[in-house]
């Protein structure tokens, strides 16, 4: 079977880097080595082809297990770009085409996450013990508990439904009170934050901080003494040093020519094009089909166009020609 090209990151580097066998391979570990192009490189492992979304979850978190452990071994070296788990690319010579198109902006954020690293902050709290404190110590939920008690079962109904809003609103203050206090005194250790997603009722914070390498001792110092002064009220988790995922992760993209082709029939646009004529084609269509403007089936044109325009505006910046046209994006935070 033929043998693909697995991508893990970039790094700065004008000398072959070799990290040993411990990347992803069909069955034992493959080397890890570097595809340079001037003063970058590519870290990259030969394996055989794998398209992760039709494999079992046990291969995936396997194979993403050694993923972030190839990462990890690079950063003991080199400030590392993380690549998106699962990119792989068939020869060396579209590594190289992609180091080429974005060499400009891959050494740009290499500079700018040199000597950086990602430390994840969740903290949680126990829900139980928090209802419990609000149903002691919040003068309005005391109220609402004390006219429910007088009342018979079928005039609750109503004041229950309120106490359960009553008691929603304290905790999202309780939360945004935590978060702020939080926020103060961790963002005076970074350079960057990136707020992640909460996974459920129980984790209230759930963040990522980029800072100086040299200030991972102070920052883990800072979380202990944001530990006391919350009164040990929340469970906090530190995860890293990690490479700069949440800040800087590079995706390497493959599209169909095709659906270039697709992308300027959709905007009435033929032969070479410009940035100029492609922008002039979506703002003649979008004054046509904004939903502003328009609803329904409109709306739907608009989205259509919304979409070419994305897809020609990429490969406009970023594309590059060959058998299939690869392009690369970063995949960051918003600013």
């Amino acid at each position: 079977m033929k043998n693909s090209i697995y991508i893990y990151g970039i790094i700065k580097t004008s000398e072959p880097q070799h990290f040993g066998e411990i990347g992803i391979g069909d069955n034992a570990a493959s080397q890890v080595l570097t595809v340079g192009f001037h003063d970058i490189a590519a870290v990259i492992s030969y394996t055989h082809p794998v398209v992760y979304d039709s494999l079992g979850k046990e291969k995936v978190i396997k194979d993403l297990a050694t993923h972030q452990l190839v990462i990890e071994k690079v950063m003991e070296r080199f400030t590392i770009l993380p690549v998106k788990f699962g990119t792989m690319v068939e020869t060396e010579n579209e590594v190289i085409e992609f180091l080429e198109n974005g060499f400009s902006l891959l050494s740009k954020n290499l500079h700018q996450m040199e000597g950086k690293i990602e430390l994840d902050v969740v903290a949680c709290w126990e829900l139980p013990k928090v209802l419990a404190a609000i149903s002691r110590q919040n003068d309005q939920v005391q109220e609402k508990q004390q006219e429910i008690a007088k009342k018979g079962e079928q005039d609750r109904i109503e004041d229950k439904i309120m106490l359960g809003q009553l008691i929603e609103q304290a905790l999202k203050t309780e939360k945004a009170r935590y978060q702020q206090v939080m926020l103060q005194m961790l963002k005076q250790e970074t350079v960057d934050i990136c707020l992640h997603d909460l996974a459920n009722d129980e984790m209230i914070f759930n963040a990522a901080f980029l800072l100086e390498k040299n200030k991972e001792e102070s920052f883990n110092q800072t979380v202990q003494a944001l530990d006391q002064r919350l009164e040990n009220a929340l469970y906090f988790r530190v995860v890293g040093p990690l490479p700069p995922y949440s800040f800087s992760t590079i995706l390497f993209e493959r599209i169909d020519p095709g659906r270039i082709e697709e992308a300027k029939k959709m905007l009435g646009l033929t032969g070479e094009i410009t940035d100029k004529a492609l922008h002039d084609a979506y703002y003649q269509l979008a004054k046509v089909y904004h939903p502003d403007k328009k609803s329904g089936a409109a709306s739907t044109e608009f989205q259509r166009i919304h979409n070419a325009y994305k897809v020609l505006k990429n490969f406009l910046e970023n594309g590059l020609v060959f058998t299939e046209v690869y392009q690369w994006k970063e995949d960051t935070h918003e600013q």
